[in-house]
């Protein structure tokens, strides 16, 4: 059962020609989630239209290889709006629902999970979503590796009942090349040395990063600032203490290895 503090609204997408179906959830708003539907309905149609096209052929073919979009809970589906969609093209602008889906964000979380006789392992890790899980959704972000510890461990029963928090932080990004930008990306390790006296912590942590060249200035700054965040928030302080952290040194170097922090 969702948790209540989840974000309501959620988008079932229907690919006509697969014949499938998945969802998008997290809108926070039904005029968002609403928004979203209606421009990847049209974006399906505008995919479909070829020149001098007839609008009865153009309508056959989305029936057979277009989208439709459904709001659950509402009374809100993109093809209520097809025969305005056909009779009149969309602009770019109007098609653009992926700058109308809900942004992947970053989250460190530590969490106890229990079983039913009170037992509890620790787990932890670097998650996306698009909002900020409560108990439900971090026991089913967490729920198989806290069925792995329970084994490992021999705790009966192994199965993951209810959880409690000890650090939710949300992290920041790594950065993005700009869009006019179309360099194939290289991996690049970026190593560090720092120090927060703020907490009276410190430590050397490193991570591989995607950019087009060796990073330098604002996206090098970036880099180090998330390793921090990421190095800050597993000691159970939070991300914020990377604004008032010093380096003491940095190494950059070209590696084979896959991002640590992919950009798709």
């Amino acid at each position: 059962m969702p948790d209540q503090r989840e974000p309501p609204f959620t988008v079932v997408v229907f690919d006509m020609a697969k014949t499938g179906e998945h969802v998008v959830s997290g809108f926070e708003t039904l005029d968002a989630a609403t928004s979203y539907a209606i421009a990847r309905v049209r974006a399906s149609v505008e995919e479909l239209r070829k020149p001098g096209i007839a609008a009865a052929e153009l309508r056959r073919h989305w029936h057979i290889h277009g989208e439709d979009c459904t709001v659950l809970n509402a009374n809100v589906r993109g093809s209520d709006l097809l025969d305005d969609f056909i009779a009149t093209p969309g602009t770019p602008a109007e098609c653009d629902w992926r700058a109308l889906a809900p942004r992947l964000r970053r989250f460190y979380a530590a969490v106890n999970v229990f079983n039913n006789d009170g037992e509890s392992i620790r787990v932890s890790g670097f998650f996306r979503a698009t909002y900020r899980l409560w108990h439900a959704g971090l026991l089913a972000r967490f729920g198989d590796d806290a069925i792995a510890s329970f084994k490992a461990k021999g705790i009966t029963p192994a199965v993951p009942t209810r959880v409690s928090v000890d650090h939710h932080f949300e992290q920041p990004d790594p950065p993005r090349p700009p869009l006019s930008d179309i360099r194939p990306l290289l991996s690049w390790k970026v190593e560090i040395d720092f120090g927060c006296t703020d907490v009276r912590f410190g430590a050397k942590t490193d991570g591989v990063f995607a950019w087009p060249e060796e990073p330098t200035g604002r996206a090098l700054n970036d880099m180090t600032h998330l390793l921090m965040a990421d190095r800050l928030s597993m000691y159970g302080t939070g991300p914020e203490g990377a604004y008032y952290s010093e380096l003491v040194w940095v190494k950059v170097t070209e590696t084979d290895a896959a991002p640590d922090y992919p950009l798709n």
